[in-house]
């Protein structure tokens, strides 16, 4: 799927600016496609991929950004990961460690992000807490309720301010977990 599709399904954003929308039913194709562009790629260097965050939960306030997740393999080497995605369109943004793995994006034009993808190593358990929370936030509606409302309030509180945005959410992911 092109970054173009993408921003005509009403995806993208400007870099370091927080907005919030409802989640789109045909994003979850659109992940689909994306997910399957990187499967493509990586082959043999991939064990899972999944669609994550907001985005997967359809009608769920999330920034119009899709979220996307892909477990390596015990013998993907970071540095093959990194060339290999970056020949289909992903700029490689660092290693988030213990929060989101390698991380990439994907522009349809600069500084306008329509996709987030974090590469997971095997074995780390950040892909379970992937899985976890969509799986709560599709089921649990006092979770996504619990979610929505602090990311309501930190989207107010930080427009121009994804990372505070970002970083004020960890808490209520923990809590909705389990892991606080």
């Amino acid at each position: 799927m092109t970054p173009t599709e993408l921003d005509e399904l009403g995806l993208g954003l400007d870099y370091g600016t927080v907005r919030l929308v409802r989640a789109r039913a045909e994003w979850r194709p659109a992940a689909d496609r994306l997910l399957e562009d990187v499967s493509a790629a990586l082959a043999d260097d991939l064990a899972d991929v999944a669609h994550i965050g907001s985005t997967a939960v359809t009608g769920m306030l999330a920034k119009p950004i899709i979220d996307t997740g892909v477990l390596l393999a015990e013998q993907a080497d970071a540095d093959d990961v990194i060339g290999v995605l970056a020949s289909i369109g992903y700029v490689y943004r660092g290693d988030a460690g213990d929060d989101g793995g390698l991380v990439f994006v994907l522009d349809v034009r600069p500084w306008v992000r329509v996709a987030h993808l974090h590469a997971i190593a095997h074995g780390d358990p950040q892909w379970d807490r992937y899985l976890r929370l969509v799986e709560l936030l599709r089921n649990d509606p006092t979770a996504r309720a619990a979610y929505e409302k602090v990311k309501h309030s930190l989207a107010s509180s930080h427009p121009d301010g994804r990372q505070a945005y970002t970083s004020g959410k960890s808490d209520v992911v923990r809590r909705v977990l389990g892991e606080a």
